[in-house]
């Protein structure tokens, strides 16, 4: 399958349109919730932002799903009690299940409900840091051993969102500024949102130093975050199971175009 970086602006409408029928049959047999919460635009990446391409960059062999948090640290959560690490990895596992049924490799950074730093190290004070870093060395060894085939990986990293105001909804999408398949990658997922979002209008964003590993990770790498658990409407849709399989399915569709395994 020839790599989908050279023709990315006509392969988001499609991929979009393929999303909503995935979606549609994943989700929609439950109905659509109402009464969504409007999204704050942003306007610092415009909607339609140029993409800039690498003909030169190597072929995406496989991709590395990160489920972000984990253990001790729980990330956000709801009013009603709903965890964001617990989503976080349903969501992952998911999307790990649909790389592999369409035979991409798949390597994931926690599979487990945990941080991931070395017990056997003086820990204290020093959790996360070491969790970031080892989930760094995934990346970077998965990427390694793509090298050895011409290839690179795709680092996947799934988060939800959270803040003081619980008007604020929808996913939102970062990337990577190292490899320029991030910046297409994080755009088709963006667009293809609108399937399961019809009224978000965020855009994507490039990652800075305060995102560590977006910042450090050199291959092509995105963080999706999926939705506000601060907002009581999109927390209820994020704690069923149909609705964190159709983001699976969503994500999916937009990446996958990108792999060549």
């Amino acid at each position: 399958m020839p790599t989908a970086r050279r023709s990315v602006p006509c392969l988001v409408p499609l991929m979009a349109a393929l999303t909503a029928l995935l979606c549609a049959v994943t989700y929609l047999l439950g109905g659509f919730p109402t009464g969504r919460a409007k999204a704050v635009p942003d306007t610092d990446t415009p909607a339609d932002a140029p993409l800039v391409e690498d003909e030169s960059a190597p072929p995406i062999r496989c991709v590395v799903i990160d489920a972000g948090h984990g253990g001790e640290d729980g990330g956000a959560s709801s009013a009603s009690g709903v965890v964001e690490k617990e989503i976080n990895l349903a969501v992952a596992l998911a999307l790990r299940d649909l790389f592999e049924a369409a035979g991409i490799p798949v390597v994931m950074t926690r599979t487990e409900d945990v941080l991931l730093y070395d017990r056997n190290v003086d820990f204290k004070g020093r959790k996360k840091v070491l969790d970031l870093a080892a989930r760094r060395l995934v990346a970077e060894r998965t990427a390694e051993a793509a090298a050895k085939d011409g290839g690179t990986s795709l680092f996947i990293s799934i988060h939800m969102n959270a803040f003081p105001q619980p008007q604020y909804s929808g996913m939102q999408v970062w990337y990577g500024t190292d490899a320029a398949a991030s910046q297409e990658i994080a755009f088709a997922i963006q667009t293809a949102s609108a399937a399961l979002m019809p009224d978000n209008h965020r855009k994507i964003k490039a990652a800075g130093s305060n995102l560590y590993l977006l910042d450090r990770i050199k291959t092509p790498a995105v963080l999706v975050e999926c939705g506000f658990l601060s907002n009581p409407e999109e927390a209820l849709r994020l704690s069923d199971p149909r609705y964190r399989h159709a983001l699976a399915v969503l994500i999916f569709s937009a990446a996958v175009p990108y792999v060549t395994p």
